[in-house]
């Protein structure tokens, strides 16, 4: 698999498979095909490098339908990084409504209009690249802060909420000048100047879900 954003197509029909990948490589758009669910997904669990594109799955197909894939590839963390589609015909339009409140992203209806289908997969593409700088971001947080000594990650909130060195000093029976220390390690790792930046950055990052104590000086050490 490539690291450049791709269409992952799935669809076990050989004939609408072909179709739609010419279609999508007329209009410049890179495209992998996968003819089985379990194809696919052995494609991801082999890739060597995070997938970068979206994923464009049928609803119906043999031995794992495309809910079944979501399903696979959202247990695989990829849920918020890669948007899905779904292909459907006219009956499977339920079911392709229960899975985009899992978080797909669209389904099209077949028969699909071309026009209609291409400029569907651009702002997939375009949302992917979003999730992506997003990500990033999240991800170079939870590093910045996995740099952190513990008693730093603990020093944290308190110093985002505003509080005196001497008053964190005494609730951590640490001296004046160790918090200072602390407090400027802190502001230097995380590229922040200003108590209020601080608790900024600790707003997103609980919103993440990294994990950041809640300022509770009587944590272990």
């Amino acid at each position: 698999m490539t690291t450049e954003p791709t269409i992952y197509l799935c669809d076990d029909d050989e004939g609408v498979r072909s179709s739609i990948a010419f279609l999508l490589r007329q209009h410049d758009l890179q495209v992998v095909t996968h003819a089985s669910g379990p194809e696919l997904l052995a494609a991801v669990d082999s890739a060597t490098n995070p997938l970068r594109g979206i994923f464009v799955l049928d609803v119906r197909m043999e031995p794992l339908s495309g809910l079944q894939v979501h399903d696979a590839l959202i247990s695989r963390g990829l849920g918020s990084r890669m948007p899905m589609l779904f292909l459907s015909g006219h009956g499977d339009i339920p079911m392709a409504v229960g899975a985009m409140a899992k978080g797909a992203f669209s389904f099209v209806e077949k028969p699909y209009a071309d026009d209609a289908l291409v400029q569907l997969m651009h702002k997939a593409l375009e949302l992917e690249v979003q999730w992506h700088g997003r990500m990033a971001r999240i991800d170079a947080l939870r590093q910045l802060i996995e740099g952190l000594s513990r008693q730093q990650v603990r020093l944290m909130p308190m110093v985002a909420a505003g509080e005196l060195n001497k008053t964190i000093a005494w609730k951590m029976e640490l001296s004046v000048r160790t918090v200072e220390e602390h407090r400027r390690k802190i502001f230097d790792r995380l590229n922040v100047h200003s108590a209020a930046e601080l608790a900024t950055l600790l707003a997103e990052a609980r919103t993440a879900g990294i994990a950041i104590p809640s300022g509770d000086a009587n944590m272990p050490n």
